[in-house]
């Protein structure tokens, strides 16, 4: 798939017209022949055109990648089975999937992302997140750059608000609470009743009783 190609799926994906979606940034006439291909486009004006239309950069890239399906399979896969293996309070399993993980045909990058959801499962199980500073810091950091969030990463989130300013946490769980407040998703409604009683813990402590 060409960069013109999925520019256009996006673009169609939002019901918009090529002006509405080139805004400002390229010309109504330019912009047709990009998705045409008759035009190129500069990494400047395609990164501006993707925010501007609230597209992730990082999944829009991965999608010109002939492997990014499967990746993106495998990386919800592993999650999945992290959240469950969690959840069960199965260590052992816990461990083999992290040895999966290593031995998976995953970008070095994703590989990296998944073993630290690992290692933070682990270290939660093991109730030893709480005294590693450096775990923490790579924890926060992740969360704030994350595009989405599915099981295993609203489950993170919710095991780590102590490590949160009151503020950031508010902001986290109330954008979590406005997308997925109409899920089917059983398993992610348990999560957000837990980031409700979480926060409402935090704000009592805090004394934030107009919250």
């Amino acid at each position: 798939m060409t960069i013109g190609e999925l520019l256009r799926e996006c673009r169609v994906s939002q019901n918009k017209k090529q002006k509405e979606f080139a805004g400002e940034i390229l010309s109504p006439s330019y912009y047709s022949k990009v998705e045409k291909g008759k035009h190129k486009i500069t990494a400047k004006d395609l990164i501006s055109l993707l925010i501007y239309n609230q597209i992730s950069v990082k999944q829009f890239f991965g999608r010109l990648d002939e492997n990014y399906e499967e990746n993106q399979f495998l990386e919800e896969k592993l999650n999945s089975l992290l959240a469950q293996a969690y959840f069960q309070n199965d260590k052992s399993k816990l461990e083999e999937i992290r040895q999966q993980i290593k031995d998976s045909c995953l970008s070095s990058e994703a590989k990296t992302d998944q073993l630290l959801y690992a290692d933070i499962f682990l270290a939660l199980m093991n109730n030893s997140l709480r005294g590693n500073k450096k775990l923490q810091d790579k924890v926060r950091e992740k969360l704030f750059s994350m595009d989405e969030f599915d099981e295993a990463k609203i489950m993170l989130y919710g095991n780590s608000m102590r490590f949160y300013s009151l503020s950031d946490n508010k902001i986290i769980s109330q954008s979590l609470i406005r997308k997925y407040r109409e899920t089917n998703n059983i398993i992610i409604q348990k999560y957000l009743v837990s980031l409700c009683v979480n926060m409402l813990i935090i704000l009592i402590e805090n004394n934030d009783l107009k919250d």
